[in-house]
């Protein structure tokens, strides 16, 4: 299933990267929207096999630990991992990479960045479709 204005995980390997644009700091700066930009200019910078779309979301709910992203792809769990900063975007492809390189979208300990790892609210299964 995809957001309005996605083109939904793809059966390619393709990561879905859902940030949620509410997100707002303690002094009411909009760091969920600063993340979207900073997560697309580190896609933009990196070189890698899976394909990696970045999508701004209304609101993912975590609103008590700014911001928030979930990582989806055809096929593969979904997590939803809150409190990430702007300066994590390069850490947030990582994780979108180590997701797309699981068979079953579940990456190996190793291969989550610390945000990751601290992170997760929520991990889901994989749609029946």
């Amino acid at each position: 299933m995809s957001t309005p204005g996605s083109r939904g995980p793809d059966a390619d390997g393709a990561v879905e990267v859902l940030v949620c644009t509410a997100c707002e700091d303690g002094e009411g700066g909009a760091v969920g929207r600063a993340l979207v930009e900073a997560v697309r200019t580190a896609v933009g910078e990196t070189v890698g096999e899976a394909a990696i779309a970045v999508v701004p979301v209304g609101c993912l709910a975590v609103c008590d630990r700014p911001a928030t992203v979930a990582f989806r792809a055809a096929g593969k769990w979904t997590y939803v991992v809150a409190g990430v900063e702007p300066a994590a975007a390069h850490d947030v492809v990582a994780a979108a990479r180590a997701v797309a390189a699981s068979p079953h979208g579940v990456p190996p300990m190793a291969a989550r960045p610390p945000f990751f790892r601290n992170g997760v609210v929520a991990r889901l299964p994989p749609s029946p479709d």
